[in-house]
């Protein structure tokens, strides 16, 4: 048991001192076979301190009143200015690939305006939008990333690096809890089975993933190697009043706590990391393990919502029941639209973001390619693609954005110390 802890006391230490992690969430990139951490998976996920980040000051402000972010101006008089600055060309940093089609759209609808697409893993895109902008290198118009953790909130608005960009006609009916940031869409996650073993879902609970029958049988993203989990892990524990509540309705009991479980959110994660569950890299994998044919013992599998495209498109024999799951299915993933602070052209910035969300009628064909079961756009005039849940019927955790960054790092040692 000693030499337990003193292990567990040097993985911490060796976290601290070389983790600098930058990102958030689970990205197109990640979908791909790509975690967001490229280290091992003694390298956490530990959010950085907003200490480095720079003050948001008046010049920052200035540069977003001066050039109309707090206005609602017309896609047509946006486009007329655009072709006029930056030779029309409009770079955007984005974690998704999907962009490219966005731009071949884009380039027909505004003939004469180029957009270049930095198509970047979420990592690679932070590190590269702050080491230019601390440099007084303005390339970026539009950083589109996910946010799950309160890292861009915190770390990019908040300090002015980049900014919102809300136009009435746009996001006047969007709910005002989404509007720290500029959204654009959501992803969830939610738990696969495999249709060809299974009528219907074999477990309707979190809590079912602690029970013995389970041990050993089901698949998610390592939360140490990607941020998105760990916030995730990390809701759980904020909302530890609803946990309790589920564990009661599952088990017909109030939970009894052990002395190392603080709470109901904690006792789950302990409980649910001793049931062995196998650490996969990307939800691709996760979808491809659960959905393969002629299986006798297929395990189940925690993976982006979006996924769920491939059983049209590959064949996979993947069944979900998300409307029927205790207390929450998780968190979601709200793809975030921000212009950088200084874009060389923000008027192409500001007429890419009406166009990424559908333009004041939502008909705007930018948002076509996201527009895929397990998909939401935030506004409610962009129809729902056809077999898709209703946004408003598929239940989330509450999340605070604030309370996740502040705790993430705590729970994360927590999370380490209850391994098995």
């Amino acid at each position: 048991m000693e030499k337990q802890k003193k292990l567990l006391a040097m993985i911490l230490t060796v976290s601290v001192l070389t983790t600098s992690f930058i990102g958030c969430g689970v990205t197109e990139k990640a979908d791909n076979s790509t975690p967001q951490s490229t280290e091992t998976v003694q390298k956490t996920t530990e959010l950085p301190t907003s200490e480095a980040a720079p003050e948001t000051t008046a010049d920052d402000n200035d540069w977003a009143v001066a050039n109309k972010l707090n206005e609602t101006e017309s896609s047509e008089e946006l486009y007329q200015k655009a072709l006029e600055t930056a030779g029309g060309e409009i770079h955007i940093y984005t974690v998704s690939g999907r962009m490219e089609k966005v731009k071949a759209t884009f380039e027909e609808d505004y003939p004469g305006l180029t957009l270049v697409v930095h198509d970047l893993n979420v990592n690679e895109l932070l590190e590269k939008f702050r080491r230019e902008y601390e440099a007084g290198i303005y390339t970026a118009d539009v950083i589109h990333v996910k946010e799950q953790t309160g890292q861009i909130l915190k770390e990019y608005v908040e300090t002015g690096m980049m900014h919102n960009y809300q136009p009435e006609d746009i996001f006047g009916d969007v709910d005002e809890a989404y509007l720290q940031l500029t959204p654009m869409y959501f992803e969830a996650d939610w738990w696969y089975f495999n249709s060809e073993q299974y009528e219907k879902s074999p477990i309707d609970s979190w809590w079912d993933l602690t029970r013995e029958e389970w041990n050993g049988k089901f698949m998610i993203v390592d939360p140490l190697t990607d941020v998105g989990y760990m916030a995730l892990l990390t809701t759980i524990v904020e909302n530890a009043d609803l946990m309790a509540e589920a564990y009661k309705e599952e088990f017909g009991e109030e939970i009894v706590l052990a002395d190392d479980e603080p709470n109901a959110g904690y006792a789950f994660l302990k409980r649910f990391a001793q049931n062995n569950p196998i650490f996969e890299t990307s939800s691709n994998n996760i979808v491809k393990a659960v959905g393969a044919a002629g299986q006798k013992d297929a395990p189940l599998g925690y993976a982006v919502s979006s996924k769920l495209r491939e059983r049209d498109q590959q064949g996979w024999l993947l069944g979900v029941d998300p409307l029927n799951f205790a207390p929450a299915n998780g968190i979601y993933g709200m793809n975030v639209v921000e212009i950088a602070d200084h874009a060389p052209n923000p008027d192409g910035a500001k007429l890419l973001i009406r166009y990424l969300t559908g333009d004041a009628d939502g008909t705007a064909r930018g948002f076509n390619p996201y527009n895929t079961i397990g998909g939401w756009s935030v506004r409610s005039v962009v129809p729902t693609v056809e077999g898709n849940i209703a946004f408003e019927d598929y239940k989330v955790f509450p999340q605070d954005l604030e309370y996740t960054y502040e705790h993430l790092n705590e729970v994360q040692e927590y999370w380490i110390s209850v391994q098995p």
